[in-house]
């Protein structure tokens, strides 16, 4: 398998990590975000709830302690929709077989959304710079 990183990623690959890196089973992942996420001072506490049958479960906690692979695959999603990437091609790599789900998963705020318009009217001359 072939694996294609963004040259800062390769950067700080090669000048912080100085051993072979291997698949790891997505648990240790998890386990291993959320402390990379903590030495990086991502420490506000979060208060999120959820549904466990009938019962609604709160819990407040350091924002790293939320943090999981399935964060890293929506932030690369929204990032890359952001940035301009076809969504067919952010699809193929997230494995979203849907659009509605895939549009769904993402997370853009108003202002994002606003930003990327503008962005394509001036590419294409329909606006003039405010």
């Amino acid at each position: 398998m072939v694996f294609t990183l963004r040259d800062e990623a390769l950067e700080i690959l090669k000048k912080d990590i100085d051993f072979p890196i291997a698949k790891i089973h997505n648990s240790v992942f998890n386990r291993v975000i959320k402390e990379i996420g903590k030495i990086a001072g991502i420490k506000e506490p979060i208060k999120l709830s959820h549904r466990k049958g009938n019962k609604r479960i709160t819990a407040c906690k350091p924002k790293y302690d939320w943090i999981s692979s399935n964060t890293c695959r929506r932030s690369f999603c929204t990032n890359e929709f952001i940035a301009g990437t076809p969504v067919e091609l952010i699809m193929k790599i997230s494995g979203h077989k849907s659009l509605t789900y895939f549009y769904r998963y993402i997370k853009i705020s108003p202002e994002e959304a606003a930003e990327k318009i503008k962005e394509i009217w001036l590419a294409r001359g329909e606006i003039q710079t405010i």
